[in-house]
């Protein structure tokens, strides 16, 4: 049957191929943009880290900004042994996407029959979109590798009995699991207590540790080096509880669950085709049977529902849940059709399960239909922004202090000392909005306002160039607006519209005649506020 897996990776090169083409043959420049900013912020961090041994976009310091040990890392080398390159990304998530091509193909060749192998690998290149999980340069590549990988040898050792042999790999594939986002920690946290409740404790315990091991020891060196224990990405976007435990656990499950529109785009079918699957293989009191004959299932359940409350499930962040799903959800339809077809409450489980795979299968049309569109002008829109705001800082501005809220680009071309509005990439500005964001809004925002306004002051900043809607309770009075650059679609970027700002009178000067002798992209509308 390997000639399937010669058929979907021609079928996947061919999908990344035109992918590739549709997002470069719409850039005016002759190097490939990512569709995400973000890319770059890995680039950046990960020079940084090969030069100066440093973690953070600035070249003197520390700034957790990536959510991924693993993949800053792996970024690292490459620039430590062969020079910085643009493309390393590009390079590591073609790999990345050829190799989780090969293991899903294995896992259902291993495991399951021609049927599950066929619509298995189909339904993953669909509904984890891998050409635009490619293109973006991100982690998020590797992440779903490493999960398909985890699975394929946890399924093996299930079956097979935790040897030696299986039981190293198994720890392997854990490590790097647990270093490449920390969203891993609820998959390793659910599996390790099913293997508990199998009474697998050595094994259990081993996974916990060796799977929670990379966070540890990241947290203790970001404390050490004045960060958090946890990235500044995790503290501006995550769910925590509260000093009321009970109350913000609602809270946290009614943002995560019950009122997110993602949560039920993408999982609730999947999570029918689970429950009836259950229903029709065993009783409600086989519990310890479902634990011992579905130990993959429930950690892929449990991870998914773990996620959804504490994690973020929209844009790309979910796509190593949806490997996991398909790898999980494909044998269950599967069964329903070959050995669980006779009887009405029989003929009525088979229907539901139907009507919830027809779900997915649309939803996987209708993502494509939307990253279509990403794909065609995202790299564009990145091209006549963030690139454009990276070359006029690099030429002018370079080693100065600035202000910024999307940071990437701005940090790996420009050379200039960045102070970020959004906190990804300004420890102190991510310390406080963590501490403080669970005041009323109205206080939060002036306090929050004025402190990052009198630290600007302090680090005294050159100019700013942010969308201004970000600067929380309104842009600081004493600030003057010299230029918008407006761009003609918004799908790579948060705002079609970046605003220049200079600090003081002195400074209004310089940056209007910087904007004007800067040759700007055609694509990009510049209005002037000032100066004329």
């Amino acid at each position: 049957m390997y000639k399937y897996l010669y058929f979907f990776a021609g079928v996947f090169t061919l999908i990344l191929g035109f992918s590739f083409y549709l997002s470069y043959s719409n850039l005016s420049g002759n190097q490939f943009i990512y569709p995400l900013d973000d890319a770059y912020i890995h680039l950046a961090i990960s020079r940084n880290v090969a030069e100066n041994g440093i973690w953070g976009v600035n070249p003197n310091s520390f700034d957790s900004a990536s959510s991924s040990i693993l993949y800053t890392l792996l970024l690292s080398v490459f620039i430590k042994i062969f020079g910085d390159n643009v493309y390393y990304p590009l390079f590591i998530n073609i790999i990345c996407g050829y190799l989780s091509i090969y293991y899903i193909f294995r896992y259902f060749y291993d495991y399951f029959g021609k049927n599950e192998l066929l619509l298995g690998v189909s339904l993953f290149i669909l509904s984890c979109q891998m050409n635009l999980m490619v293109l973006i340069g991100m982690e998020q590549t590797l992440h779903i590798l490493l999960t398909i990988t985890m699975i394929y040898y946890l399924t093996d050792s299930l079956r097979l009995g935790f040897s030696k042999k299986h039981i190293f790999k198994l720890l392997l594939f854990t490590a790097l699991l647990g270093a490449v986002r920390f969203e891993s920690m609820f998959f390793i946290l659910i599996l390790s207590l099913l293997l508990a409740l199998r009474k697998n404790w050595k094994i259990a315990l081993a996974i916990f540790f060796v799977g929670f091991l990379p966070i540890l020891l990241f947290g203790i060196y970001s404390i050490e080096h004045g960060g958090y224990f946890f990235p500044n990405s995790l503290l501006m976007k995550g769910n925590y509880p509260e000093s009321n435990f009970f109350f913000s656990l609602w809270s946290i499950f009614k943002k995560g669950i019950l009122l997110n529109i993602s949560f039920y785009k993408l999982f609730v079918a999947p999570l029918v085709i689970v429950v009836f699957y259950f229903l029709s293989k065993y009783k409600i009191s086989e519990w310890h049977k479902i634990i011992l004959n579905e130990t993959v299932s429930l950690t892929v359940v449990g991870t998914v529902i773990l996620h959804s409350l504490f994690a973020v499930i929209r844009y790309r962040y979910e796509n190593y849940l949806m490997a996991a799903i398909v790898m999980v959800t494909v044998p269950m339809i599967t069964y329903f059709f070959s050995k669980f077809n006779v009887g009405k409450g029989n003929l009525t489980y088979k229907k539901i399960t139907i009507s919830a795979f027809s779900v997915m299968i649309i939803y996987c049309f209708y993502i494509t239909s939307i990253n279509y569109k990403v794909i065609k002008y995202a790299s564009k829109n990145i091209e006549e922004q963030q690139i454009e705001m990276s070359r006029l800082l690099g030429r002018f501005y370079k080693n100065q202090n600035v202000v910024v809220n999307d940071i990437g680009a701005i940090a790996y071309f420009s050379d200039v000392k960045i102070y970020d509005i959004a906190g990804l990439a300004t420890t102190d500005v991510a310390g406080y909005y963590y501490k403080n964001k669970y005041l009323d809004p109205g206080i939060f925002n002036k306090n929050y306002h004025n402190y990052m306004a009198s630290q600007i002051l302090k680090k005294q900043s050159s100019v700013a160039v942010i969308y201004p809607k970000w600067f929380p309770n309104g842009i600081p009075a004493s600030w003057i607006p010299i230029a918008s650059w407006t761009i003609q679609k918004k799908m790579g970027v948060a705002n079609q519209t970046v605003v220049w700002y200079a600090m003081n009178k002195k400074e209004a000067e310089t940056l209007s005649k910087n904007l004007k002798r800067f040759d700007l992209n055609k694509n990009v509308t510049q209005y002037y506020y000032i100066y004329k």
